[in-house]
């Protein structure tokens, strides 16, 4: 095979990743499991073990991106996970850096994400900041994850009769094969649930079109993912810049997506929403080739 680099784009749920030669071209790409330090200890360790498969002496660097790495501590057991399979140059970086770099590489704007989790980064005249993306028991508003929560939450509250009847209850129960409130209740909240596991049932949303309920956690979403937009343009003074709405709810949730764009066009109108759906693990390839240069 030919020379090449990795790039690495680590998320709650899995990592995609991605092999480029060095002139720039794909030669591969694939997903494994999550990369998430914080939210999944293991995770570093299984992830090279996973990339042991792949790496032989062709590999030129690694550049691994991913959320939980902005502490140095954390950064230092990714980078010693991978130490352990591949003795070249390996490149850490934070999901911010890659997500601004992979949608606006060299411009100012904001890159809004909404996956698992969610988060939002903003840049102007090198200057960065984030808003959100505190994890899941805090913060992440209208990420996959709380999406999931509050499906669940509502229909707990139809069973209980303290809210209307919802076609969400059926389309979790067909999800679940279950209607009995108590297990489903000891599934979601028992010590082995994992944050992606209630992230999952975000899809239902897309099973209840004009339920009311469905519709009250799409603008829910929607609402807090504008917040974070807002919050970053407000701090870097940003004005009819770029807004790239990334991660896979912006991406397969139309209807977040649009209300959210929406939003922010009420807030600025000259602000450019667009659906980014640039590879972020090409883009670290990409960032791992020029740093070789």
């Amino acid at each position: 095979m030919a020379k090449y680099v990795i790039g690495l784009d680590g998320g709650g749920t899995k990592t995609e990743l991605a092999l480029v030669d060095m002139s720039g071209e794909v030669l591969y790409t694939g997903v494994t499991g999550a990369l998430n330090p914080t939210s999944e200890p293991e995770s570093p360790l299984k992830t090279a073990e996973e990339l042991k498969r792949i790496v032989d002496a062709d590999c030129m660097a690694i550049c691994a991106a991913c959320a939980g790495v902005a502490d140095n501590e954390r950064a230092e057991l990714v980078k010693s996970a991978l130490s352990n399979i591949y003795n070249g140059r390996i490149i850490i970086r934070t999901d911010g850096e890659n997500a601004l770099y992979t949608a606006l590489e060299n411009r100012d704007g904001l890159a809004l994400i909404s996956g698992t989790g969610s988060i939002c980064y903003a840049k102007k005249n090198g200057q960065t900041v984030r808003t959100g993306g505190r994890g899941h028991v805090l913060d992440d508003g209208g990420s996959g994850y709380a999406i999931g929560r509050d499906i669940l939450k509502a229909v707990i509250r139809a069973h209980d009769g303290r809210a209307a009847k919802t076609a969400l209850s059926e389309a979790l129960f067909s999800y679940l094969g279950t209607d009995d409130i108590a297990r489903i209740t000891a599934k979601f909240t028992s010590s082995g649930c994992k944050k992606a596991d209630i992230a999952s049932l975000s899809k239902l949303i897309l099973q209840c079109p004009g339920d009311e309920a469905a519709n009250a956690i799409i603008d829910s979403a929607a609402t807090e993912l504008f917040i974070m937009a807002r919050a970053a343009m407000d701090a870097l003074q940003l004005e009819g810049c770029h807004v790239a709405l990334m991660g896979g709810i912006m991406l397969n949730y139309p209807m977040i997506a649009s209300k959210t764009a929406g939003l922010i066009r009420s807030y600025d109108k000259a602000a450019a929403c667009f659906l980014c759906d640039r590879s972020p693990a090409v883009a670290a390839a990409e960032y791992a080739l020029a740093q070789l240069k």
